[in-house]
């Protein structure tokens, strides 16, 4: 029997809402006076992330070239400020992937900026005044020279302290920085995830083998004039990593510029999508058997459409139905009149092109997307990184869809990392006509160079409360709750099986 959330309601008694179909071209409207919409740069990642912990989704966005970071503040209902005079904004440098954390477990997020052509890593720590302070810790702030792009933070050793991988460019060794716990962080400098000479552009995390701990890809691009392999590293259990050569994965040899574990078919595994940059390449979808055996799709126009110069890439339920579907970044140098990619999924696995609305009608060179609810609707809102030169501004897209229904859960560790990053939360509630499961991860890092708000959302259609909840945290502790009313917002603290919302 599951437990019913302490101070949670009961059953709803309410009926659901309808089950209106929103109209595809209408879900995103572009806002081109929003703060971030103004303002050029040549943009690359972007993060959402609640900075000064009042609730609501704040956003920072790479910017190369010099150029500095770009820092928004929500106001809430008066929209976004951009803050000229923080540290993060006076920041500047070749910069490409900008990654939130807890990384001291304080309660607060933490960035790290990724910088290529051997400038160093920047990691900044809040204060908990709403400020990010350039920190020393370790190996991670010694001003370490890199040719970084993204990043992927996770609790690779399961000691509750979020460590880093952040991959490298042009034949360099990836790098992993194991958390000591105390402010300081460790590079490893052996093993086969930290001495392969990739061309790394963008990384994943995720429990592939369902064995409870995090394993890791490294998507490459090219190496001495040809694409090159990308990598596949099981984890050991401890925190270190042994090399997967054998499946499509580590094989197929395609310019890889994103990726992203999640379960595209609901069967519980993470599986593995791919966007790819060379125009000989499809975009790439890799199932998961449950076990870490992945084969590939090859059906369907999520990987057999037209060949874009693809990049970023951000999951989402965008129309709130109950299953995911995907935003894709189009963007390089060589292409002219690029538009970005919207596939709805239609509840079988089956994605299918959205081909009118602003998001795929707006010309941009674009590189990272991630989603946020910035405005605490319950639906996901985008902003996408657009770098076509100095004057191409980026762009904020508000989700207007109504009439479904939805759930946010934000997780706080207490054995496991504070931010509860890693972890597997399972939503069942009855959709139509149908008991459904949800599964999702807490583990924002998205495509390529981003991260979305570190938040689990689920949109569940026509149903008006989630039957049950079930989380599975890093530390192996396991949460049953429900059932509650859906369309609220629920905190979850690890190990006491109730809500605080």
């Amino acid at each position: 029997m599951l437990a019913v959330g302490c101070g949670g309601p009961g059953p709803a008694t309410q009926a659901p809402p309808p089950m209106d179909a929103p109209r595809p071209e209408a879900l995103f409207t572009y806002e081109a006076e929003a703060a971030p919409s103004t303002g050029g740069g040549l943009s690359r990642g972007a993060a959402w992330g609640d900075i000064d912990t009042d609730g609501d989704p704040d956003l920072v966005v790479a910017n190369a070239i010099g150029q500095a970071q770009m820092l928004f503040r929500n106001d809430g209902p008066t929209g976004f400020t951009r803050l000229q005079d923080d540290p993060i904004a006076l920041s500047a440098g070749d910069t490409e992937g900008v990654f939130w954390a807890d990384a001291d477990n304080d309660g607060d997020l933490d960035l790290l900026l990724t910088n290529q052509f051997d400038q160093p890593l920047r990691f900044f720590r809040n204060d908990g005044q709403s400020s990010l302070v350039l920190a020393a810790a370790g190996d991670l702030g010694d001003d370490r020279q890199a040719s970084a792009n993204s990043a992927c933070w996770g609790d690779f050793d399961n000691d509750g302290h979020l460590d880093v991988f952040v991959v490298q460019r042009g034949g360099l060794d990836d790098l992993l920085f194991s958390n000591l716990g105390d402010g300081r962080f460790h590079r490893i400098v052996e093993g086969d995830a930290v001495t392969n000479g990739g061309d790394g552009r963008t990384c994943a995390c995720g429990d592939i083998d369902a064995d409870g701990d995090l394993d890791l890809f490294v998507g490459n691009f090219v190496l001495n004039n040809a694409k090159a392999p990308n990598f596949l590293y099981r984890n050991r259990g401890d925190g270190t990593f042994e090399t997967v050569t054998e499946g499509e994965i580590v094989t197929d040899l395609q310019a890889t510029y994103g990726s992203s574990f999640v379960d595209i078919d609901d069967d519980g595994d993470a599986d593995l999508f791919l966007s790819n940059i060379a125009g000989s390449d499809h975009n790439a979808l890799y199932l998961n058997d449950g076990l870490g055996q992945f084969s590939k799709r090859t059906d369907g126009e999520l990987v057999t459409a037209a060949s874009r110069p693809s990049k970023g890439h951000a999951f989402g339920d965008y129309d709130l139905d109950g299953d995911l579907d995907l935003v894709i970044a189009n963007g390089t140098e060589s292409e002219v009149d690029l538009r970005n990619f919207l596939y709805l999924n239609d509840g079988a696995g089956r994605f299918v092109a959205v081909t009118e609305g602003d998001l795929v009608d707006t010309p941009n060179i674009s590189a990272g997307v991630a989603w946020a609810d910035a405005d605490l609707d319950g639906d996901l809102d985008l902003f996408i990184a657009n770098w076509g030169g100095d004057n191409e501004d980026n762009a904020f897209y508000r989700n207007h869809t109504t009439g479904r229904s939805w759930l946010v859960i934000r997780l706080i560790g207490t054995k496991s990392n504070r931010m509860g990053w890693g972890a597997r939360v399972r939503v069942t509630a009855t959709i139509g006509d149908f008991t459904r499961t949800q599964t999702r991860w807490m583990n924002p890092t998205t495509g390529y160079a981003s991260q979305n708000e570190p938040i689990l959302h689920f949109g569940v259609g026509d149903a008006g409360h989630i039957d049950s909840i079930e989380i599975t945290w890093p530390s192996g502790t396991v949460d049953l709750l429900g059932p509650v009313d859906a369309n609220r917002i629920l905190t979850v603290t690890e190990g006491r099986s109730q809500f605080v919302s």
